[in-house]
């Protein structure tokens, strides 16, 4: 019931709406219940023939449903834009706290199951809202209604009708609490289902490189098999409650009929009274159905509401301070003190008391064997991760004291795995600055050595760039990266491994232009190659989590240490390719 609370109160902003639907409703019950006594005036007036009666009965009848078609036509827009507007509501916050997570939940969850959250849960939701408020209250005032004027007309006739209710509430609930565990089940399958079908789109060049269609084919059949086997135990559950409450209605129907005629026979009952009656337990039929049908969707939307619910409870772990400071332009100097860090509370410590400073404008190359903590490193400037212990300043300001939009405004960032958004070449360079100009656009693409590549283009800046910038290479998809860093005009720049990935005339271009955009900047190189980091001011050599060495490129080779010997292996690489 707390969830269901929960659930509902995303409609308090449209508490208007909700009253005038109430009203619509209270209006569409009246004419319901009025319509009972309407037809017992009219076996009245056909048994008396009564001529006068009848008109009466006839416009009184199609009053009443003139104004039960206006009433039912402002409760269904009324209600239907309330339920519309929740589950919008509901998505967009969604939507806005998944990007307000920080990157471990995204390490954590599985990009399938967070889209099925917010596409499959909350669709689901969406009937439960509408039948709530749509589907219950009239239902529910009318049930109220004729059971009221039924009582009115034969209270023993009545109270026979309703000794059937306690076994039918029995059954819905029954039903509405099978429906809840299997729909979350559902749910959670056709989470699985999403997730291989987005891992198999986006890596379709891996599973057709190791002929791998019919294992994924497979795979994805065995889940979507799974998905059917409870989708259609969710469409057992719905056909077997229907009929088996009807049966019960029609033995109660039974039971009333015999009463009734008894009634007549024993003169405590007109036969008018009696048509009345009937028609009134007829109305009664139709609501109870209806209320068990939205019972087992509210119990399916409310497993729904579970998942996303969960995701909403979830809390970033990187916050800001209540009274954050905004960050300013910077000089660009940085200082680690006694750092460490790792990724899981119980996982391997990946940082052990890192310290370092950098001065501004320093160019800072980070290198060691894969697995030593030098990405680890650089994702804690722009505090994508808190460390476990120690302090990370910036111009003497502990990241923790900052606004995190103001921090990352400092900063551009060019990884290894670029990635664009589907779009135009000049959408994707203007991301880090929206409102740049053309000028702009092209004067930044020119330093990143790609103003040349995309005027070949046949739409030049406007060519479109295709989903996760397929239609571009690698060595292209970096250029563009680096355009876009540079727009923002950033006084940290970090490259991480920007170049590991590309041939090597793709490299020469990318490193040109990693060249023009370091000047009076402070910038972190994490790099593969040795030979794009022997100029760097200062190289820091990382190891099982810490710094075992640090100087130039000339000081590292005198010393008989980790970084000669990484050196001396790519050296002998390059020297005999055979080898590789």
């Amino acid at each position: 019931m707390k969830l269901y609370r929960r659930l509902l109160s995303y409609l308090k902003p449209y508490r208007r709406q909700i009253i005038g639907a109430i009203l619509c409703m209270v209006i569409v019950s009246i004419t319901n219940i009025l319509l009972i006594p309407l037809i017992g005036k009219l076996s009245e007036a056909i048994g008396s023939r009564n001529f006068s009666l009848l008109n009466m009965v006839v416009l009184g009848a199609v009053a009443l449903y003139f104004f039960r078609g206006v009433a039912t036509y402002g409760q269904g827009y009324l209600t239907s834009f309330a339920g519309y507007r929740v589950v919008t509501d509901l998505r967009i916050q969604v939507y806005r706290h998944i990007q307000d997570m920080s990157l471990d939940f995204f390490s954590k969850w599985r990009t399938g199951e967070v889209i099925s959250r917010v596409t499959n849960d909350i669709s689901v939701v969406q009937s439960a809202v509408i039948a709530s408020v749509m589907e219950i209250m009239p239902n529910l005032l009318t049930l109220i209604g004729v059971i009221g004027y039924l009582i009115y007309l034969n209270w023993r006739l009545t109270l026979i009708t309703f000794l059937v209710i306690p076994l039918l509430s029995f059954i819905i609930n029954r039903f509405g609490s099978e429906m809840r565990e299997v729909s979350r089940e559902a749910q959670k399958k056709a989470a699985d289902v999403a997730s291989i079908l987005q891992e198999t789109v986006s890596g379709a060049r891996v599973v057709k490189s190791f002929a791998m269609e019919k294992h994924e084919t497979k795979k994805f059949t065995e889940e979507l098999e799974k998905s059917f086997g409870l989708t259609l135990k969710q469409a057992q559950i719905n056909v077997t409650q229907g009929p088996l409450l009807a049966f019960l209605q029609v033995l109660a129907i039974v039971a009333v009929v015999w009463y009734g005629a008894y009634e007549v026979v024993s003169g405590r009952l007109s036969p008018a009274e009696l048509i009345s009656f009937f028609a009134g337990l007829a109305m009664i039929a139709d609501p109870v159905s209806k209320l068990g049908t939205i019972n087992t969707t509210i119990q399916n939307a409310l497993a729904s509401a579970e998942r996303i619910f969960e995701v909403i409870d979830i809390q970033p772990s990187i916050k800001e301070k209540e009274n954050a400071l905004e960050l300013g332009t910077i000089k660009g100097e940085i200082e680690f003190r006694d750092v460490s860090f790792r990724y899981d509370k119980d996982g391997k410590v990946v940082l052990k008391n890192i310290s370092f400073s950098v001065r501004p404008g320093e160019v800072i190359a980070l290198v060691g064997r894969s697995g030593a903590g030098k990405s680890t490193v650089v994702n804690l400037i722009p505090r994508f991760y808190d460390p476990e212990k120690g302090t990370i300043m910036i111009d003497g300001h502990d990241l923790k004291d900052l606004k995190l939009e103001s921090l990352r405004k400092q900063m551009g960032i060019i990884p290894q795995e670029t990635v664009l958004f589907s779009g135009t070449i000049r959408d994707n360079i203007a991301y880090s600055k929206l409102e740049a100009s053309d000028q702009e656009v092209e004067r930044v693409s020119q330093l990143a050595n790609a103003h040349d590549f995309i005027m070949t283009l046949p739409d030049r800046y406007q060519t479109l760039v295709g989903e996760r910038g397929v239609r571009v290479s690698g060595g292209e998809r970096q250029r563009i990266a680096i355009a876009r860093a540079l727009l923002r005009d950033p006084r940290i720049l970090i490259f991480d491994e920007a170049t590991s990935s590309l041939d090597s005339e793709s490299e020469r271009l990318v490193q040109e232009a990693m060249q023009r955009l370091i000047s009076g900047r402070t910038v972190f190189i994490i790099a593969h190659r040795l030979s794009t980091v022997q100029h760097a001011d200062r190289i820091l050599v990382i190891d099982q989590g810490e710094i075992t060495e640090q100087g130039t490129h000339q000081e590292l080779l005198l010393k008989n240490g980790i970084y000669k010997k990484l050196y001396e292996m790519q050296f002998q690489d390059e020297k005999n390719p055979d080898n590789q």
